[in-house]
Order: C-alpha cells, then sequence, then structure tokens
C-alpha cells in the first residue's frame, strides 16, 4: 500500500464520519479550515519574487465572507462577493504594497478569495441550504461521487491509459481514464441513491451523474492549469501522497457550485 492510498485508508472514513454523524457546524468548521489552507496554497504557488500578493488580507476576507455567507444564505453571495472585490484591492493601497505588480499581485488576490468563498461556499450550502432534513445525505453524495470518480480516473487511467486527454496542462490525463471516472461516477450515484437517498429523484440522479462527470475533470484540469503556469507539481506537500488541500480539494469544490445549482433548481423541496 502507497502513500496515497495509507492516507486514504485513515483520513476517507474520518471524513464521512464527520459528514454524517457530526453537528452541522463541525462540517462547516472543516470546509472552512479547508477553503482557508487550500487558498492560502494557491496564493503561494502564484506568488512570484517581484509580486507581493497580500496573502494575510486575502485569507482574512475569505475567512470572514464564509460563515456570513452561511448564516445570511445565498442572498448574501453577490454583496459578498462585491466587498472581496472592492476591499482588497483597497488594503493593497492603503497597505502601501509596491506598485509594480500591483495589478497581478491584486488580481491574484482577488481571485483565490473569490474562488473559494464561491467553491468552499457551495460545499457549506450544500449541507444547509437545500434541504436542512437531508444536508447530511447530500454531502455524503456529493463527495462519494466526486471521491468515486477521482479514484477511477486515477487507477483506470494508470492501468490501461494510452492515450492523453490534455497532454500541456496535464500529461497523465487520458481518455481512457476520463472513461473509468464517469463509469465509477454513474455507478457512485447509483448506489448512494440505493444505499442512503432513495428520496433523491431517478431524473435529478441522472442530471448529477452527467454534471459531474465532466465537472470532477475540469476541477482537476483547471488546478493542473494553475499548477503548470506555477511550475509546480502539487500545491504543497502536507498530505502525504497526494500533494497539498488545494490538490485534495479541486474536483469537490469545483463541481460544488453546480451540484448545489441542480438541487435548488430541480431538486428536492425546501
Amino acid at each position: 500500500m502507497g502513500a496515497r492510498e495509507a492516507f486514504a485508508a485513515v483520513a476517507l472514513p474520518l471524513a464521512l464520519g464527520a459528514i454524517w454523524l457530526l453537528p452541522f457546524w463541525v462540517y462547516l468548521a472543516l470546509i472552512w479550515l479547508v477553503s482557508l489552507a487550500a487558498a492560502a496554497e494557491l496564493v503561494g504557488m502564484l506568488r512570484r519574487p517581484e509580486l507581493s500578493v497580500p496573502r494575510v488580507p486575502t485569507l482574512v476576507a475569505l475567512g470572514v465572507a464564509l460563515p456570513v455567507l452561511w448564516w445570511q444564505g445565498l442572498p448574501a453571495a453577490g454583496p459578498l462577493v462585491a466587498a472581496v472585490v472592492l476591499v482588497l484591492p483597497t488594503v493593497y493601497l492603503l497597505g502601501r504594497f509596491p506598485v509594480p505588480g500591483a495589478a497581478s499581485a491584486m488580481a491574484i488576490s482577488v481571485f483565490a478569495a473569490v474562488y473559494f468563498l464561491v467553491t468552499g461556499g457551495a460545499m457549506g450550502l450544500l449541507r444547509t441550504a437545500v434541504d436542512p432534513q437531508l444536508g447530511s445525505r447530500i454531502v455524503l453524495l456529493h463527495c462519494l461521487v466526486v471521491w468515486g470518480g477521482d479514484s477511477g480516473a486515477y487507477y483506470v487511467g494508470r492501468a490501461f491509459g494510452r492515450h492523453r486527454m490534455a497532454p500541456v496542462v496535464s500529461p497523465k490525463k487520458t481518455w481512457e481514464g476520463f472513461a473509468g471516472g464517469i463509469a465509477l461516477t454513474f455507478f457512485g450515484v447509483w448506489f448512494c441513491r440505493t444505499v442512503f437517498f432513495p428520496e433523491l429523484p431517478w431524473r435529478l440522479g441522472l442530471l448529477l451523474a452527467v454534471v459531474l462527470s465532466v465537472a470532477v475533470p475540469l476541477g482537476d484540469l483547471v488546478e493542473s492549469l494553475l499548477k503548470r503556469d506555477a511550475g509546480t507539481k502539487d500545491s504543497s506537500t502536507l498530505i502525504p501522497g497526494h500533494g497539498g488541500f488545494l490538490d485534495r480539494s479541486d474536483s469537490l469544490f469545483f463541481a460544488a457550485p453546480l451540484v448545489l445549482a441542480l438541487f435548488l433548481v430541480a431538486g428536492l423541496p425546501r
């Protein structure tokens, strides 16, 4: 068993237990911590010696905005994004950061905060905003299906991958792996609906499988694109065999706003 599998064997039951058994605020606290850690890695990864990206103000803005979003709900999303977009450049100005590279530094700061406000915020709202009585099951379905699709793509691609999917961005991604990810995604939705989520309408389940089949590899490729630009393989080395929090949350967080939208528009009643 490699470091990747050993870590998953320990972390996966703990994560599933936190989702299923613990109060919703514990789950939100974990998402808050992962969002801040991943945002810190993203800022650190995109920083250059000539760019003074304000890491602490970025994390403070995100750390304040996420609980407000979860407390006030979706109507607060627009004002919060606007506040982040306006406040962080102002902080850069008043903090007397260097003028050379200001535009790029502010863009990185705003992007990191807004990206995780949208994606990490959606991860929290999956538990609280769709149907509080079913929130843990919605999150559990999302996590299991995304992790299953990721694993299917990884292991099928490693065993049978021959045709590269995006050789410039991620040379190890293959179309065979993509097909394996799709198969595990559809199986995952069926498994979750059969075992613990019978309230899930089958049409919504089918739509979820289709959306996640595309969103999961897209989220992975978007992060790979950022890593290629930064010239790094992993966002950090904090998680043995997996890289950093950004590496482990990329597909899960990227797909969350789409899953949230599906449930709100065509899913279970609130």
